[in-house]
């Protein structure tokens, strides 16, 4: 199992959690940052080590402005921990490790 980790423009979140919907992703998890000059949606998804470049293709193809380099992203092996108690109400899903 794989984690990717991107970076984008929150104008593109929208267009790319739904081409990487119909991949079969059943978990993505976003989260935006926003301060006076600057915007980043970070988003996080898992996936099998088979779709890895399908998924990094989707996101240069969907997840740019078409400007200068606006995105970026990282690919690491993922290793699912077993959740304790005292994680249990504020871990959401695996991405949450």
């Amino acid at each position: 199992m794989k984690r990717v980790t991107t970076y984008i423009s929150p104008i593109r979140v929208h267009w790319l959690i739904g081409e990487l919907g119909s991949t079969g992703i059943k978990e993505i998890k976003v989260v935006e940052y926003f301060k006076p000059l600057s915007q980043v949606s970070r988003i996080d998804l898992l996936c099998d080590e088979t779709v890895v470049d399908y998924v990094c293709r989707i996101i240069h193809e969907v997840g740019t402005t078409g400007g200068l380099p606006d995105h970026l992203v990282f690919v690491n092996d993922f290793h699912a921990k077993s959740a304790d108690l005292s994680t249990i109400g504020r871990r959401m899903g695996e991405l949450d490790d």
